[in-house]
């Protein structure tokens, strides 16, 4: 696992630094026109790994990895790992933003909060859409993949716009169903591994 990790990063490095970069600066700047930091997040967590994904399949890594001592399970579950860390790489950077710009280097509740629910969108989003992309691949995908992708980041933009503006109200509940939400995404995510596990066995079977 951690050497199919390592090589993911390496491609990622390689092929897409300055796009990492450029997410790492956006991500960092808080309360942006169009919250494009969170936009980045959201970025970060689906652009990222779906484009190494795409990077692998023109390069026939599936079939090489076939040859290798790892279980279809294991390089499923790994492509879902680096999904996690990109996620959370943008949400990092994000906090890290929120703590360098916030008055008294003290993000407010609403922020985090909102930081919360979009990783959720994150989570929700790989659960439906990783197992699409296992069974039918990136490049036979990319023009669902662009409509879908062009969606998933308005919507995604939208709801962060809307929930600021919810969130800020004091008597707001949504700040406490925040870490429920967040839960409840990761869970249905988990859940999806297995399905994008058959889905894939299909697709290189």
């Amino acid at each position: 696992m951690k050497a199919l990790l390592y090589k993911d990063l390496c491609v990622l490095w390689k092929q897409m630094k300055y796009m990492l970069l450029l997410v790492a600066l956006f991500c960092l700047i808080p309360n942006q026109v169009l919250n494009l930091s969170q936009f980045f997040v959201i970025y970060a967590g689906l652009m990222l790994p779906i484009s190494l994904m795409a990077y692998d399949e023109r390069a026939k890594w599936d079939d090489f990895a076939a040859m290798l001592p790892y279980s279809t399970r294991t390089l499923v579950f790994s492509r879902y790992l680096f999904g996690w860390g990109t996620a959370l790489f943008g949400a990092v950077m994000n906090l890290a933003g929120l703590f360098l710009f916030s008055p008294n280097h003290l993000p407010a509740s609403t922020e985090l909060s909102t930081l919360l629910y979009v990783l959720a969108i994150i989570l929700v989003s790989q659960a439906f859409f990783f197992p699409c992309l296992f069974r039918m691949g990136v490049e036979k995908g990319r023009v669902y993949l662009t409509v879908f992708f062009v969606i998933i980041l308005v919507v995604g933009a939208s709801l962060t716009a809307l929930l600021d503006e919810v969130l800020s109200f004091p008597s707001s509940s949504l700040h406490l169903a925040a870490p429920v939400v967040f839960l409840l995404a990761l869970l249905l995510c988990l859940a999806s591994v297995p399905v994008a596990q058959r889905q894939f066995m299909r697709r290189v079977g």
